[in-house]
């Protein structure tokens, strides 16, 4: 199917944020490992996380779904594979933390995934286990799935890691509590707020020391957690309403998650101060928008919707440090950078990152979401402001993996977007 977007001048009304994507892979991943029950209240039900719940039985969890809950009862560390196959779908986070677990394991297991998959080279990733002592290898040159993950258990040990891109660090972290030696990484760059925030799920000790990040051998303890509802996952509905000049509340968990915060942070940076209370965030008037320069290595797959907002921002935005972006569903740099130039944007790429001259009068035509629901919901984002009707090819399905409810909530706040059968 495609999308057919109008442009439009105002939107209105209250948006439930939804429950982190993140948080609820993180967190059932977690409970695998724990030593008995786990609940999981306000999962995210998308595609993406119910790979990790259906990956759960297949290494020896006991799962049971409701409504409003996810129950676990975790293997302890021993995992116990039902079978020797572990099918990621389209997920990146899910084949990551899997393929952690999975070098836990007493046998084999192979991890694959869709096309898409498949063709997403992660290198240091790999690298970054095998430096622990995990015996994993990817099939093909490039690094990319399927991965063989040998088993045995992860040695542990200290291990320099000036590599590794920060969002590969907590799926790599989530095995460390049962590797045989204290686990002590040197990585350039981390997130370490975000690392404790995750491994606090299942009270799992982390300590920092200098740029060394700390695990010793524990038991992760059973936890009942509650996802966080993220105000980054309501992204897109922020940004068409302050490039609109619109009044819209998020309503969010009241825990600002990691994402959250530096979420915020980049939005600030470019003007744009949403009123934030402890229950909701909202958004009034339009912000006088200015370029800035955005380090985005720790949140790469913000990229496409901050492309959008410099696209608005008087001057020359530098988006930099986020090579990683070209590795995850699309190559979301060179993605975004080639439809934002379909819409006439001023848009030069980089090897990390993109340049932006603004603003511009962005042309409604025909562009491509690149099956990428990151691309895809910037694309609807840059639609609305746009002059005349988008047409969004290859996106709508995309979207179902992590925005279920993406269309059906912009047309409650009055946003024109419809299901076209494409042309034969």
């Amino acid at each position: 199917m495609d999308l057919v977007i109008n442009p439009t001048t105002s939107l209105t009304g209250e948006i439930e944020a939804p429950p982190s994507k993140f948080h609820t892979q993180f967190s059932t991943a977690l409970a695998i490992l724990t030593g008995g029950k786990c609940t999981i209240e306000s999962p995210l039900k998308v595609r993406d996380t119910q790979v990790m719940l259906k990956a759960a039985e297949s290494l020896g969890a006991v799962v049971k779904r409701s409504q409003e809950k996810w129950t676990i009862w975790g293997v302890d560390g021993k995992i116990k594979p039902d079978k020797n196959t572990l099918d990621a779908k389209n997920s990146g986070t899910s084949i990551c933390l899997l393929t952690s677990i999975s070098t836990l394991s007493p046998t084999t297991i192979v991890l694959h995934g869709d096309s898409q998959l498949r063709s997403r080279p992660m290198p240091g990733f790999l690298k970054a286990l095998r430096c622990l002592g995990a015996d994993v290898y990817s099939t093909k040159p490039n690094e990319s799935p399927p991965f063989i993950a040998f088993g045995g258990g992860l040695k542990g040990g200290k291990a320099r890691l000036e590599f590794l891109e920060p969002r590969y660090l907590p799926p790599l972290l989530i095995a460390a509590p049962f590797a045989k030696k204290r686990v002590e990484l040197n990585v350039k760059s981390h997130p370490f707020d975000r690392i404790s925030e995750l491994m606090k799920i299942a009270r799992a000790r982390v300590t920092q020391k200098r740029n060394t990040i700390i695990i010793p051998n524990q038991a992760c303890r059973v936890f009942a957690y509650k996802v966080p509802r993220e105000i980054s996952g309501a992204a897109p509905f922020m940004i068409a309403a302050a490039l609109t000049g619109s009044n819209i509340k998020i309503n969010h968990s009241g825990q600002m998650t990691y994402r959250d915060k530096e979420f915020l942070k980049y939005l600030k940076s470019f003007g744009i101060e949403p009123l934030v209370s402890r229950k909701y965030v909202s958004l009034e008037g339009k912000p006088k928008l200015k370029a800035t320069r955005l380090k985005l290595d720790s949140a790469p797959e913000l990229l496409p919707m901050m492309a959008v907002i410099a696209c608005m921002a008087r001057g020359k935005t530098l988006i930099y440090d986020v090579a990683d972006a070209r590795s995850m569903k699309s190559d979301r740099i060179s993605a975004i950078a080639n439809e934002l130039r379909r819409m006439k944007a001023k848009v030069l790429e980089r090897t990390d990152g993109l340049i932006i001259q603004g603003p511009v009068a962005l042309r409604g035509c025909e562009v491509d979401g690149h099956n990428d629901y990151a691309i895809t919901a910037a694309l609807v984002t840059a639609a609305l402001v746009s002059n005349g009707p988008t047409t969004i090819k290859n996106g709508a399905d995309s979207l179902i993996m992590s925005y279920s409810r993406f269309i059906s909530t912009f047309q409650a706040v009055g946003a024109e977007i419809s299901y076209r059968h494409p042309k034969v």
